[in-house]
């Protein structure tokens, strides 16, 4: 069942199917329907050979124009008046005579201009017996022309008034289609299976030129399943192909980045979950066995329990809430929320901090600006940075917030005055644990910090980032919100 659906087989079976459509109309044509299309292209000539004709009916040259049309049409023509005499007449043999009274063999000319007679008595040549239905029909027209096939489908008879007592009467054989249909038969016969062979042939060969780099390509792809990054995926066949194969190999690249992420995020959480676990352990021991008795070294042993507590617990809170939003996709509508009293609020939240540590939060916040966001997310974002700063600043414990509106954006930035990133460090600072690896103190942080950010004000459409040139400054801009007023217009 998995060999009939293969790619090769299919595409052969699509060939044989095309080539068995193409021979099948061929043979519809040459032989079924080859009689009515030739009917109809043939009344079409004699239609406009009979138009040629009567466009030089006062010329002349009249009859040589009708000698012409009639030899290369392979027309019967008849110049009659209107009691049936036969005034002149040619077909496709009349050159053959020209204007001899007896041809080369010594035979009466039949096309020889002599004496006029009454068509049934047989003139310059007999008369068609379509001749008299043409003349009864002429008779009944409103025009003065009539086209019709005869009763035994054997003619095509067309005749004109020209207009000074004459009648011009073509006619052409229908009929003579018969013994080419068979000839045509006979060679169809004979065409269509050596066709078909080739075909077949030529089928088979294609598929295999097809299916051999698919199957390669299929073959790479299992690879890169089974753990092998970086498989060979054939290219030079055709464009469509290359593309995939660069996708393929885009993608392996990508899921192996993906899987060292992952490897090395299992193991940085484990070591972030290990240490406060050993700690609380440790300690818990310790009261146990040691302190439990001593009330100040309990009460400071109990405290290290809660801060590696809060630790673990902000940890594994930091940890979900950046797989949520990495798995949250959906797109987001957004409300009206005032920017500037967000910053104030979050700031505020650092005031206890602040005091308590001695450091100083310089701010430079310009009021009213309002953008489109989902509040609690954006105020994630600047508590990450402002967390971020307060983690790395230096000695002097100093960080400045601001927030300004230009050019329709409200940019808001956090600055600690510290020497900058390491420049073979900004394309990582976004990446997760970069900030647990290079954090200079040991505060509560996960090292999610930047990461969630990231995921925040990619889903916003935010621009951010971070000036790396005098001290670190990481910001992000947004679009100002601006209500419209809508006018009423009253009629």
């Amino acid at each position: 069942m998995k060999k009939r659906k293969s790619f090769g087989v299919k595409l052969w079976l699509w060939f044989l199917l095309f080539s068995a459509v193409i021979f099948l109309t061929l043979w519809l044509l040459q032989t079924v329907f080859l009689q009515n299309f030739y009917n109809g292209m043939a009344i079409r000539n004699v239609e406009k050979a009979v138009s040629k004709m009567t466009a030089h009916v006062s010329d002349t040259g009249f009859y040589e124009v009708i000698d012409e049309i009639a030899v290369s049409n392979s027309l019967l023509v008849f110049v009659t008046d209107e009691n049936g005499n036969v005034l002149y007449s040619a077909d496709e043999y009349r050159r053959l005579y020209g204007g001899t009274t007896q041809a080369n063999d010594g035979t009466d000319n039949p096309y020889h201009a002599g004496d006029v007679m009454n068509w049934e008595k047989g003139a310059l040549r007999n008369l068609p017996y379509s001749y008299g239905m043409l003349v009864n029909k002429l008779s009944k027209a409103e025009t003065d022309s009539v086209g019709f096939v005869t009763e035994d489908n054997a003619a095509y008879v067309t005749g004109v008034r020209l207009g000074d007592g004459r009648i011009l009467s073509v006619s052409l054989p229908l009929g003579t289609v018969g013994g080419t249909v068979g000839i045509l038969r006979a060679q169809l016969v004979w065409v269509s299976v050596l066709s078909l062979i080739l075909g077949f042939v030529l089928a088979w060969v294609i598929s295999k030129r097809f299916e051999k780099p698919v199957a390669q390509i299929a073959a790479s792809a299992k690879e890169v399943a089974g753990g092998n990054f970086h498989p060979e995926f054939p290219k030079g066949f055709c464009a469509e192909l290359d593309e995939l194969s660069d996708t393929l190999e885009e993608t392996a690249l990508r899921l192996e980045k993906s899987k060292n992420s992952q490897r090395e995020f299992l193991a940085n959480v484990s070591h972030d979950l290990r240490t406060p676990l050993t700690m609380i352990k440790g300690y818990a021991e310790m009261v146990k066995e040691i302190s439990w008795s001593d009330e100040e070294n309990r009460e400071k042993d109990l405290n290290i329990i809660m801060r590696e507590a809060d630790r673990l617990t902000a940890l594994v809170n930091e940890i979900l809430e950046f797989s949520a939003m990495q798995a949250d996709s959906s797109v987001k509508e957004y409300e009206k929320i005032d920017l500037s009293c967000a910053v104030k609020e979050v700031i505020e939240q650092f005031a206890p901090f602040c005091e308590q540590n001695g450091y100083v939060i310089e701010t430079e916040i310009t009021d009213g600006i309002t953008v489109r966001a989902d509040e609690s997310r954006i105020k994630r974002v600047i508590y990450n940075f402002i967390d971020n700063a307060v983690n790395h600043t230096d000695e002097s414990k100093k960080i400045k917030a601001s927030l300004t509106a230009k050019d329709g954006s409200a940019r808001f930035s956090v600055t600690d005055y510290v020497k900058g990133i390491a420049d073979e460090d900004i394309p990582y600072i976004w990446d997760r644990y970069y900030t647990s690896r290079s954090r200079k103190n040991k505060a509560v942080v996960s090292g999610l910090g930047l990461s969630i950010a990231k995921e925040i004000l990619t889903a916003h459409r935010a621009k951010f980032g971070v000036d790396n040139r005098n001290n670190c400054t990481f910001w992000f801009e947004m679009k100002i919100h601006r209500e419209i007023a809508a006018k009423t217009i009253e009629s």
